[in-house]
Formats: C-alpha cells, structure tokens, sequence
C-alpha cells in the first residue's frame, strides 16, 4: 500500500473513480491521521459522520473536500489501496 499526500487533483479522481466520502483509518494518530476513500451513499453520509465520530474517526464528503481543501488542507497521508 502506498501512502500520498491528499490534493485537489486526487480527490478529484477518486470522486470520477465513484468514491464519495474521505475517512480516517479506525485507530489512526489524530495529529497525523491516515486517510482512506470509501463508497457510502450520499443520503447516508450524514448518519455515518456522526457514527464515525463516535468511534474517533472523521468523515468527509469528497464534494466538501475538493470545495474546501484550499483553504483548509488535510494533515495526514492518504493510504491508496493499488
């Protein structure tokens, strides 16, 4: 597994590639999380964040991040499955 950093252009192709949210690994350091893409259903994302959050992990939708990582860039590596 490769680790990268995470940019516009990559959230961009992942979003193409069809993934819709951006998650921190169960478990990952909190001042230097890693990061995964996964598939969850736009109607559902909202009931997964507050899930996720109660077990210390973060979520965010793809479409929020390519709007916003600009002015606020993520800590952290990115962990690419290929």
């Amino acid at each position: 597994m490769k680790m990268v950093d995470i940019t516009k252009e990559r959230l961009k192709d992942a979003q193409n590639d069809g993934y819709t949210v951006l998650i921190t690994k169960f478990n990952s350091d909190p001042l230097y999380p890693t990061w995964i893409f996964d598939k969850i259903a736009d109607e559902k994302i909202e009931s997964n964040k507050k899930m996720l959050n109660e077990n210390y992990q973060l979520c965010y939708s793809i479409r929020e991040a390519i709007n916003t990582i600009d002015k606020r860039p993520f800590i952290g590596k990115l962990q690419l499955t290929n």
